[in-house]
């Protein structure tokens, strides 16, 4: 008889992420956006505190900081902070397992406000080293179906942003910054966030079908498949999905925790957009879907 997951597990105790005006504007200037928004994506800064502590927590000092890998990721935006804003970060290990040939680590981070109301919340999965075989991930829920093309661009990945986007991300995993230690871990040479490419996605999709507002999508979900180098060149395509509630098959199945169904709601009767981005026709984000968005042009 198969046994019950394991309930979350706190990563390491809460603790504050704020959002200082000087880190927002650095980070703004990664893609050169102009707007006053804070960045969805900034709020991943409050990431590497809890990846740290999960990683040693799940491998301890065996496990070399450049074997860790960005797999999957899911935010969602209950509604969008304000620089200076002074958050609470509470992380959670939700679960532990093997992910294809890889051990794998899906780590939950709530972001809170002062009234403890919620802002964001993401999903991460992270792979640590070679699978074990002691029990798998859950399976992900199917995708939902693409719909018809709405955009099609081209994006070459500036020779700098790796480390620039270390910089502003606070996202230290040498593969992104110091080329022997990517070959150590098996890659060609340093290699892109995942989050920059999807960050590269997420600009262009908003700069070409929603008038340049951040604001008008409330969740994003991809699953990182293949590595992105700068100066690759990244063929994008957005596609129409339907409605909400195509956008909740894409995702994870019923969220463990405190919900924010303040986003929830909103998201049920906006449009869910599906992307894919490759580079020599190989894919390199999967399953990747912009909910909750408003007025599609």
């Amino acid at each position: 008889m198969n046994q019950p997951p394991p309930a979350p597990r706190a990563a390491c105790p809460p603790y504050g992420f704020t959002i200082e005006p000087s880190e927002v504007a650095d980070f703004r200037r990664l893609l050169h956006r102009a707007d006053r928004l804070v960045p969805a994506f900034f709020l991943c800064r409050a990431l590497p505190t809890a990846v740290r502590a999960v990683v040693a927590a799940e491998e301890g000092a065996r496990t070399d900081p450049a074997a860790v890998r960005h797999a999957g990721q899911l935010l969602r935006l209950c509604r969008r902070p304000e620089a200076g804003e002074r958050l609470t970060a509470h992380a959670v290990v939700e679960a532990t397992g093997d992910y294809g040939f890889r051990r794998a680590v899906v780590l939950r981070l709530t972001l809170r406000d002062a009234a403890g109301a919620g802002v964001a919340e993401s999903l991460t999965t992270l792979t640590t080293g070679p699978a074990d075989g002691q029990g798998r991930l859950p399976a992900r829920p199917a995708a939902a179906p693409h719909g018809p093309v709405l955009l099609r661009w081209r994006t070459r990945v500036p020779g700098d942003l790796a480390d620039r986007y270390a910089r502003a991300s606070g996202d230290d995993n040498p593969i992104h910054t110091d080329a022997s230690a990517a070959r150590r871990a098996g890659l060609p040479g340093v290699v892109l966030h995942g989050m920059a490419t999807l960050h590269l996605a997420a600009a262009g999709l908003t700069d070409r079908l929603l008038d340049g507002d951040e604001s008008r999508w409330s969740e994003v979900r991809t699953r990182f498949s293949r590595p992105v180098r700068p100066g690759d060149d990244i063929e994008f395509t957005v596609h129409s999905c339907g409605g909400g509630g195509e956008g909740e098959r894409a995702g994870p199945g019923p969220q463990r925790g405190q919900a924010m169904p303040s986003a929830r709601s909103a998201q049920s009767a906006r449009t869910v957009l599906g992307l894919t981005a490759s580079v020599d026709g190989r894919p390199v984000l999967k399953d990747t879907f912009f909910t909750g968005v408003r007025a599609v042009a």
